[in-house]
């Protein structure tokens, strides 16, 4: 930003989502004091009720701020959205789609979508190509299965076959089966010998044209999932998982998942690293890590974008990845891919 210039973050800093608040703060004011704290920034609360969240944007305007960040839910970006802002909005989170953003509104977060086209790229660099997958019951899983089929399909695979499974629900052998092809083996077998009328030594295989498996799941779900998936015929396939199952410590259980993460996360020796260690001393981000790295990012975009040096199609690095600008102010990011050992965490372009 420049001297005289303010900039307004709209964020929940009261309610349920304080925490994350806080975080996502802590990063945002980290950076701009680190870039020499140009201009003027101001916290507005926008509490969890769209009455706050009006209040707190009205405020900013009668201040004169010159843009504004945030606010951080999905619902209150998409009311922020309808607003029209008469100044830049750098909103925090993705509104559905069907939302139109007006003129001057970008969008930027965590998206699940941005992890699963990093899979889907990194398995398509390997030339795994067929994927079967599991994700969890909702629209969050439908997103993330969505995006990497998409992107399979773009290096000429795609989803071969996918189940649901709900959270938290142990025995999954029956979605796991069947996605991995057992169960139609089995039952293929089973009617062979019903044709023949007598019983033959036969065990169930998986399907053969699986290149990897991708589960979109947490860490304590993973440690029951994956025995289950060995007991239908994983072995020798490449896994991947979403970042969820990594919260900053190696897991020997979850040895040999492969997963796409931000560069503050997974970095083990370098800036991100060193920044991630000093900034963990801090309650809310020691919770919240990439929501810290969000903020950052989002401070970074921000002045990107008031000073014109960031445009459309171009690439930003950052804690969260590589910011990408695409259609209509949207932000995505390019991310970093590993895979999980019981010391720590191996590049997978070490695996190729």
């Amino acid at each position: 930003m420049t001297r005289g210039s303010r900039i307004a973050l709209l964020l929940p800093m009261t309610g349920p989502y304080a925490t994350t608040a806080e975080a996502a703060r802590d990063g945002f004011l980290a950076e701009y004091f680190n870039a020499g704290a140009q201009g003027e920034v101001r916290v507005y609360d926008v509490g969890d009720s769209p009455e706050w969240l009006l209040r707190a944007y009205q405020q900013a305007l009668n201040d004169g701020v010159d843009m504004i960040v945030g606010p951080l839910k999905k619902e209150s970006v998409a009311q922020l959205a309808a607003m029209a802002p008469p100044v830049p909005v750098l909103g925090l989170n993705y509104m559905d789609a069907g939302y139109q953003a007006p003129f001057n509104f970008y969008q930027f977060g965590l998206a699940p979508e941005d992890e699963a086209r990093a899979v889907a790229d990194d398995a398509g660099s390997k030339r795994l190509l067929n994927a079967v997958a599991l994700v969890p019951e909702g629209d969050w899983g439908t997103r993330v299965l969505g995006a990497l089929d998409e992107r399979l399909r773009q290096w000429g695979g795609r989803v071969i076959s996918s189940g649901r499974y709900r959270q938290g629900v142990s025995d999954q052998k029956e979605v796991i089966s069947s996605i991995m092809g057992v169960s139609a083996s089995q039952e293929r077998h089973n009617a062979l010998t019903r044709a023949l009328g007598e019983r033959t030594e036969f065990e169930a295989g998986r399907r053969g044209d699986i290149d990897f498996i991708f589960i979109a799941t947490r860490a304590q779900d993973a440690r029951v999932l994956l025995p289950q998936f060995r007991f239908y015929r994983s072995s020798g396939l490449p896994q991947y998982a979403t970042s969820m199952i990594y919260n900053g410590r190696p897991d020997a259980e979850l040895a040999s998942l492969r997963f796409c993460d931000m560069p503050f996360t997974v970095d083990s020796s370098g800036v991100w690293a060193d920044e991630r260690s000093q900034a963990s001393r801090l309650p809310a981000v020691a919770a919240y890590p990439r929501l810290y790295a969000l903020g950052a990012d989002a401070y970074r975009v921000a002045t990107a974008l008031h000073s014109g040096r960031f445009r459309s199609g171009e690439l930003l690095p950052g804690a969260s990845g590589w910011m990408e600008w695409t259609a209509r102010g949207t932000l995505t990011r390019r991310l970093e891919c590993v895979e999980m050992r019981a010391d720590g965490l191996v590049p997978t372009t070490a695996q190729r």
